[in-house]
């Protein structure tokens, strides 16, 4: 395999950060030179010196820059799409400009993107939408998830399920092949120059420090997954060297797949930061307060997104188990379990903890 030529956006994120320092440790990947599209020529400066020769940065005006994103998709064979899963414009940009690429090369590209586990949610509180049978999990493997989330669609719109079956669609349309990474909850320390926190343990951490006490929505029963930063940023790599390689790789309709590696309850979830709260001597007391959802958006929001009860319900209080069995048959093999799960939230408290200093 010659040289790929590969495009990172979201390189100074959570998810993306890790991402890039997987894609520059696997072997397979030696010579290749990631280009990382970025807002901002100080981000680049440091990334820059960083990694020297192994990255090239290119700066855009910001996220809805299609022109720049175009072109600079243009110029590879792979875009990792590692940005925000609620923005359409960059993943239909992106892909566009992968198509510019393979009219010119007549070679294959690939795009893979970024998504989450709650566009195959049950809404059980409100109602919305309800499993046909009352334990469902989905594999990524065994189980039409692109019929599904159709499906799901026709009943109620989410924005980033809506994304996430253009980029498929649109990827058919102009014979783009895509994979797109559903993630449940994840956790774990960043391995990125920048943001190195995760996102839903710290919002309710957060929440407990501002309000005094641990919210959890309704009775917390409904089941998520989790899964690692660096164990699914191995599968970010793992997908990427297979579809350069042309290995058997699901794409497009087939090509919605799950990284999950391990469950837990809201309740416990809720509970386990709690205690790192109290264990820290920023709380002064573990015991949860049950709230109903419609109080649900006082109390809990993710940062950057205006808080409403369809998004607690989603982030905070849904149900959405999924095998993520076509990973594993590529080779993935996640190695941080429950003990990995249950330290994060101690990180994820002094993380919150370090912010205010």
């Amino acid at each position: 395999m010659s040289s790929p030529k590969i495009l990172l956006t979201g390189a100074t994120g959570f998810i993306g950060g890790t991402v890039l320092a997987a894609l520059l440790d696997h072997p397979v990947l030696k010579d290749a030179v990631i280009t990382l599209l970025l807002r901002g020529k100080s981000h680049a400066n440091t990334l820059e010196a960083t990694y020297g020769s192994r990255v090239n940065t290119v700066i855009y005006e910001d996220i809805d820059d299609a022109a720049t994103t175009t072109t600079a998709a243009s110029k590879v064979d792979m875009v990792i799409n590692a940005g925000p899963g609620f923005h359409l414009g960059a993943p239909e940009a992106l892909i566009r400009g992968l198509a510019q690429r393979k009219s010119e090369t007549g070679r294959d590209v690939w795009m893979i993107h970024t998504s989450g586990t709650s566009n195959v949610a049950e809404r059980f509180i409100s109602k919305i939408h309800l499993y046909e049978h009352p334990d469902l999990e989905l594999d990524d493997a065994n189980d039409d998830v692109y019929a599904y989330e159709k499906k799901l669609e026709e009943e109620r719109k989410y924005q980033q399920r809506i994304v996430e079956l253009r980029v498929v669609e649109l990827g058919l349309e102009l014979g783009v092949k895509t994979v797109s990474i559903q993630s449940p909850i994840i956790f774990g320390k960043g391995r990125g120059l920048f943001n190195q926190s995760s996102i839903t343990i710290p919002a309710s951490v957060r929440s407990a420090l501002k309000h005094g006490h641990m919210v959890l929505i309704e009775d917390g029963r409904g089941i998520w997954g989790h899964v690692h930063v660096a164990d699914l940023a191995e599968l970010y790599a793992i997908v990427a060297v297979k579809l350069l390689e042309k290995a058997d790789v699901p794409t497009g309709k087939k090509g919605i797949i799950f990284s999950a590696n391990g469950e837990h309850t809201w309740k416990s979830l809720a509970q386990k930061a709690a205690d790192a709260l109290v264990s820290e001597g920023r709380l002064n007391t573990a015991v949860l307060k049950s709230v109903k959802l419609s109080e649900g958006p006082k109390y809990l929001s993710f940062e950057g997104f205006e808080s409403n009860e369809e998004m607690v319900e989603m982030g905070f209080a849904s149900n959405a188990m999924t095998i993520s069995t076509v990973g594993r048959t590529l080779g993935w093999n996640p190695k941080r379990g429950e003990e990995a799960w249950n330290k994060g939230f101690e990180d994820d408290v002094k993380a919150v903890l370090a912010e205010r200093k």
